[in-house]
């Protein structure tokens, strides 16, 4: 496998921490993003056969996923599984992967539709350039990122486009292309400089007659790449240039009440955000012009205990300022996450988001659809050695019942307008269809509730906040967030954060959110990941041709 090849992996798997946010950057980094994989790329061209490659897959997936995720750490007792289970998960994904990335980085893809002079069939061209190459291997990249990103099991996090994110002229074209049309074009920058390394270090004959020729057929594999690059970059100065129409404003009281939910307990947490909602609300209208908000608006699991099974608790808590006597005051509604048990002899409850009146009741819920996977939804929970041993092994006692139904709530402004809005729980806002879904229902913007305040990183906050803006410009609408420690945020149709609160701090944000819509849909929103199957399709037929000319060639 070779010495150099295991650190080239290690090396890029930090660059790939480095691209996306993280401690040292919040935002990330673009400029490592461009090349955060060619030392990979180039250890898996070395290597010399598929095992060795699935090693250095091992080392890539284990380290890069350790170190851009290493907040999972925090998740209470459950570190083992979080961090350490995840991690080696990621290994073995990877091992997978790089036997697809090594055969599209060492193949002699031209090769396979025509034959040259001085090769046949499937013969490497290698060291000689194949122009194909590249983008093979930026599609075999682009694949991977979108596979580990939906389903049950998806984490779409850590994916290298979002080194990108904090670039708007950039980050336009996901409205066409999705995220990973970003992932595709950082991909290819890796690629070509991957294939770049050996054409300047290696000697590869006596009179070196191959190095021009083949750097002339990189040239013309990376004008194309810059073409691409020309392309998104002017695609995104047209778009911010003409921006989606605003049609429209609703006032909200954002707060960000910043407790540890596992260590402050409820009451705190209560009284946090009470406290600041009284305070947002007394100085609504010196900061906004506006009389009063449409809506306050609290975080994820902040009420514990399901509010119309417990109205006369919160009829008395917080002591200091009772929840119900508080909203009957102020004649404002609110939005909050909190329980919804479905039977009390089973326990069956939903963790959703619930829309409460002035007068206590309950208007609209909507239940989380998307789990977080071996935590709030377990595969065959419903048999008793399962229960056994997630509680032995894990600590866990329960799982929650998972909604079904994208639901739209509605508010009234006080010009009379109704406002449709749809409430992604939690990393559902890093899921596209689970947000196209709200959209396709008649939803004019999200409002996002969200409890990640277990994390202690900022680099967590970041990279869930990151995540969530391209659900904006995929569909051209805005995004809320309101978060118990971060990054409470508005952000606009083009992505672009508006307003925002600081992590891991009490605060409340007084705003008038735009409601912006474009004259109409979004090639994504009518396509979804269009551009991901196109990739997919080509990859995996050339995998396929690859393997019936295997069976063809004339044997030895």
């Amino acid at each position: 496998m070779g010495a150099m090849n295991v650190v080239a992996s290690v090396f890029s798997a930090l660059l790939l921490s480095l691209a996306v946010p993280n401690e040292l950057a919040y935002y990330g980094n673009a400029l490592v993003a461009f090349f955060c994989l060619a030392p990979y790329f180039v250890a898996l061209k070395k290597t010399r056969t598929y095992k060795g490659a699935a090693l250095l897959g091992f080392i890539f997936g284990t380290i890069s996923h350790a170190v851009s995720s290493y907040w999972l750490y925090f998740f209470k007792d459950y570190a083992m599984w979080t961090i350490g289970s995840t991690s080696l998960a990621y290994g073995f994904l990877h091992m997978l992967v790089a036997g697809y990335l090594r055969w599209a980085s060492t193949t002699n893809l031209e090769g396979l539709f025509w034959k040259s002079a001085k090769t046949t069939g499937l013969k490497s061209m290698y060291p000689e350039f194949s122009v194909l190459r590249p983008f093979v291997v930026a599609l075999g990249w682009t694949v991977w990122e979108w596979g580990k990103s939906i389903g049950f099991l998806g984490y779409p996090w850590g994916l290298v486009a979002y080194g990108l994110n904090n670039y708007p002229r950039m980050i336009q074209i996901a409205d066409s292309l999705g995220v990973y049309g970003l992932s595709f074009l950082l991909a290819l920058s890796s690629a070509l400089t991957a294939e770049l390394v050996p054409m300047l270090t290696g000697r590869w004959n006596k009179q070196n007659l191959y190095r021009q020729k083949n750097f002339r057929n990189w040239l013309r594999a990376a004008l194309v790449g810059c073409a691409i690059f020309i392309w998104f970059s002017l695609y995104g100065m047209v778009r911010l240039a003409h921006p989606s129409p605003v049609v429209g404003k609703l006032p909200l009281l954002l707060i960000q009440h910043n407790a540890d939910s596992w260590m402050d307990g409820e009451l705190r947490a209560l009284e946090t955000a009470v406290r600041l909602s009284r305070q947002g609300m007394e100085q609504y209208e010196a900061e906004t012009g506006i009389k009063k908000p449409a809506m306050i608006v609290w975080s994820e699991t902040v009420l514990r205990r399901p509010f119309a099974d417990y109205l006369g608790f919160y009829k008395r808590y917080p002591k200091q300022d009772p929840l119900v006597p508080f909203l009957a005051e102020h004649d404002v509604p609110l939005l909050t996450g909190a329980p919804v048990v479905l039977n009390w002899e089973t326990y069956d409850a939903t963790n959703s988001v619930i829309y409460i009146q002035s007068d206590s009741s309950i208007l609209y819920s909507y239940a989380k659809r998307h789990p977080v996977p071996f935590a709030e939804a377990i595969p065959f929970w419903e048999y008793q050695w399962m229960k056994d041993f997630m509680k032995k092994a894990v600590g866990l006692e329960g799982t929650w019942t998972m909604g079904t139904e994208a639901v739209v709530m509605q508010v009234e402004t006080d010009e009379g307008k109704i406002i449709r809005f749809g409430t992604p729980i939690c990393f559902e806002d890093a899921f596209a269809d689970v947000c196209r879904d709200f959209f396709k229902n008649g939803a004019d913007l999200l409002i996002n509730l969200t409890n990640d305040s277990w994390s202690q990183t900022v680099s967590s906050e970041t990279q869930h906040l990151v995540a969530a803006r391209f659900r904006s410009v995929e569909n051209r609408r805005v995004l809320v967030r309101s978060t118990n420690g971060g990054i409470t945020a508005v952000i606009d149709a083009e992505g672009r954060i508006i307003q925002s609160l600081p992590p891991f701090t009490e605060k409340y944000l007084a705003t008038v959110v735009p409601i912006q819509k474009a004259g109409g849909m979004t090639t994504y929103y009518l396509l979804g990941d269009w551009f991901v199957a196109l990739a997919a399709s080509i990859f995996f037929s050339l995998v396929i041709i690859h393997f019936i000319a295997g069976l063809r060639r004339p044997r030895a």
